[in-house]
Parts: structure tokens; C-alpha cells; sequence
């Protein structure tokens, strides 16, 4: 990863807005590309050079001449980094965030980690009064909210959230917003204290049984009606299955290599299995409102900060576990690049 000058964007298109990026999240999946480890991205497709960067919060410089009303020169944005056919089988059924020829900002295309770039007027959404802190939260935000929506979890529902990173904190907080009861479990005390804090009732870990006899406990013996695996560790959906209540449902969000596990549990207590990838524009915009209403208790997950020249240093800190990192932002303009 270097630090050098690129072309400026030059004028939008009719439907694309300039956007000047602000404030940009770094996430796992920043540290497989950073890596190379490309193999959960779809299609055969070249990725490198690339600008990497895609939850970020921005402000709109310029519009297009067909850009919808109501956009303004100045309006900071979130930017819903995903882009469909529009043509294609999950494209008409309205599921857009797993098209077959999906295109990512800071994945497929030049990211937020830049001080301006051009973006579809269809990807922007205002934030309102969110600082741009906040704001680059949307994004991870709107992957807890697309997770919640696959779980179909109705209100008063237990659900064990597997991971106390960004995006299980984020899914405990919207989850609790929506009325469930959340255990969540994570190998960190601190990150377990984080998601006490942002709503779940309960922390847990230990070993396989350990955790095991919590979940049971904490349920009555019957195990959760819904478990979330947000870790991205190959042994996580074994553990989900588990933790799991017969006639219950694993949501699976995190991605990782062929998980081990025994298939027969499937049909034994009959588990729905359901894979959560990204989000829709719908999910985009509800999470702009959760993180609106829910500012504060976002702001103690911003754990370290690099300027722009530091990217390198932040993924870095992402990828060293005794670095303590939460949610690492990497900022953009100001005083120091």
C-alpha cells in the first residue's frame, strides 16, 4: 500500500455526484484485500491497483444535472457502497445486494480512501446532523440491519450473536433496538463489556461446553430460537449449530474458509440456515436511522484514528489482536493527511 497522487475525478456524470470522503471505516474484509485474500469475492475478476475504502461518510462538491431533488453541494452523505445490474435474477426479485455481477466501491472500484471520487446519486444517503464519525458507522450498521432482516426474530425473541466486533456490535444494537434479547459472545472481556453496553443482556465465553451450558442456561435449556455468526471463523458455524434450538435458525454473515462441521445436525433438529450478504438500499436507509438515534453509544466503538498517509498503520492495527482495536477510522482533509 502506497500513498500517491491520482487523477481528480473531473466533472460528475448526469446521474453521479462528486463527493469529498471525510471520515473511512477499516473492517476485516479491508485486511483479506489488503492481503490478497480475495477468494470470498465474487467472480474471476482482477481487483489490484485499487483504492480501498468502502464505508465511509462524505460531502457532497457536486451534482449531476439529473441528480433527484433535494441533494445540495455541502449535504455530508453516507455512501451505500454497493452497485447491481439491475438485469439479473437477484436484481429483479429486489435483492440487488447479491447480484451476479456485483460491484463494490473500495472493492470492484476506487474507494473512500482518496479526497474526492466520483459516485452514482443512487448511492448517497443524507445523514443529517451526523458528524462524519457516525456517519461512516452507517455502513457497517446496515450489514447488522440486512442480518436482523434475514432472522425474521420477533419481538421479545432470544438470539445469541456469535462476534463483538463492528458488525456484532452493531447487530446487538439493532437487534435490542428491535425488541430482542441478545447474548453475545466473544473471547475479549472488553469487547464482551462493549456489547453489555450497547444493549445485550448477557456476555459470554469459555469453552465449547462452557459456552454451551450458558446459552442453555440462559434459555431455559431449550438453546436460542436464533443464532447470528458475524465472526467469520471457520469453526463458528459448527458452534452455531450447537447453540441453536431445534426448529431454529442460523444466520450466517461473517465469511470464511469450508467450516467443519457434521451435516447430519441439520435435519436432526431441522435448522434453517440463511446466509446475510451486505445490504439493500432499503436496509441502507433504516440504519442511517439507527445510528441517528443511537449516536452516543456509537461513539464508544471508535477505538483508533490514522490520517489518510497513515492507512497502511491502520489496517495494521486492525490485523494485530493486541492492539485492542474495535472500530478503526482512517480520516480524511484536515490539518494532516
Amino acid at each position: 500500500m502506497v500513498v500517491g497522487e491520482v487523477p481528480e475525478p473531473g466533472p460528475p456524470g448526469p446521474r453521479d455526484v462528486i463527493v469529498r470522503p471525510e471520515a473511512v471505516g477499516i473492517c476485516g474484509s479491508d485486511l483479506h484485500f489488503y492481503t490478497g485474500d480475495t477468494g470470498a469475492l465474487s467472480g474471476a475478476r482482477s481487483f489490484f491497483p485499487r483504492v480501498q475504502g468502502h464505508e465511509f461518510s462524505a460531502i457532497i462538491e457536486q451534482l449531476g444535472r439529473d441528480c433527484p431533488g433535494g441533494m445540495r453541494a455541502g449535504d455530508r452523505v453516507a455512501v451505500w457502497p454497493l452497485r447491481g445490474c439491475g438485469r439479473c435474477y437477484p436484481c429483479r426479485a429486489g435483492r440487488a445486494n447479491v447480484c451476479v455481477s456485483l460491484e463494490l466501491v473500495g472493492i470492484h472500484r476506487d474507494g473512500g480512501l482518496q479526497q474526492l471520487l466520483s459516485v452514482p446519486a443512487s448511492q448517497v444517503f443524507g445523514v443529517g446532523d451526523l458528524g462524519p464519525e457516525p456517519a461512516a458507522f452507517v455502513e457497517p450498521m446496515s450489514i447488522a440491519v440486512h442480518a436482523l432482516g434475514r432472522a425474521g426474530i420477533p419481538d421479545g425473541q432470544q438470539v445469541v450473536i456469535l462476534g463483538a466486533g463492528p458488525i456484532g456490535l452493531a447487530t446487538a444494537l439493532a437487534a435490542t433496538a428491535a425488541g430482542a434479547r441478545v447474548l453475545a459472545t466473544d473471547p475479549l472481556p472488553a469487547r464482551r463489556d462493549l456489547a453489555l453496553k450497547v444493549g445485550a443482556e448477557n456476555a459470554a465465553w469459555g469453552g465449547d461446553g462452557e459456552l454451551l451450558d450458558a446459552v442453555r442456561a440462559w434459555t431455559h435449556g431449550q438453546g436460542a430460537p436464533t443464532v447470528i455468526d458475524t465472526t467469520g471463523d471457520p469453526e463458528a458455524l459448527a458452534q452455531a449449530t450447537r447453540l441453536v434450538c431445534s426448529a431454529g435458525r442460523v444466520v450466517v454473515v461473517g465469511m470464511s474458509a469450508a467450516a467443519p462441521l457434521r451435516s447430519g445436525v441439520f435435519p436432526e433438529k431441522e435448522i434453517d440456515v440463511l446466509g446475510s450478504s451486505c445490504a439493500t438500499a432499503a436496509d441502507f436507509r433504516s440504519a442511517v436511522a439507527l445510528v441517528q438515534a443511537h449516536r452516543e453509544t456509537i461513539a464508544a466503538l471508535f477505538s483508533h484514528r490514522f490520517p489518510l498517509t497513515h492507512a497502511r498503520e491502520a489496517i495494521a492495527c486492525v490485523a494485530n489482536p493486541a492492539a485492542g482495536a474495535v472500530k478503526v477510522l482512517v480520516t480524511v482533509g484536515g490539518p494532516e493527511l
